[in-house]
């Protein structure tokens, strides 16, 4: 690897661990984990999608989803239900009390993601938005093969 590499991989993982450092120091006295958080995010931005769904764009394994959403849901965080077009398949919904911890997650990613791109200006942001993008999706297939 060279040594541009190393930096790469080496940011990608400072990213990775100051991150979840982070949100799970502000979760300590809440009653959810950093990766059940994840989820929770996700299906806030996305309401009614399916586990496979969450699955599929985070590039986390369906059984992992699966445990993470009965946890919740044992929490009174979501609900699922039985979608109609897919009987196999069960949409997922916050509850009012999961709406208020995706508000506070909302929060606390805005603030951890300002701290950290404070000194950007817009089109730096937007670049690396895009570029990250481009990476995450590349990501993707690679952790298929």
């Amino acid at each position: 690897m060279d040594m541009d590499n190393t930096r790469i991989i080496r940011s990608f993982g400072i990213l990775n661990r100051t991150f979840l450092s982070y949100i799970s120091k502000t979760l300590m006295h809440k009653d959810l984990s950093y990766s059940d958080s994840i989820f929770l995010v996700n299906i806030g931005g996305r309401e009614g999608t399916s586990q496979e769904e969450i699955a599929h764009s985070l590039a986390i394994d369906k059984a992992a989803v699966a445990r993470s959403v009965k946890n919740m849901e044992s929490k009174g965080y979501i609900t699922a239900v039985q979608s109609r077009a897919d009987k196999r398949a069960k949409e997922l919904y916050l509850t009012a009390s999961g709406k208020e911890l995706y508000q506070f997650m909302q929060q606390i990613n805005d603030q951890w993601v300002s701290q950290v791109m404070q000194d950007l200006d817009a089109d730096e942001v937007e670049r690396f938005n895009q570029t990250m993008a481009k990476i995450s999706e590349r990501a993707k297939n690679v952790h298929k093969h």
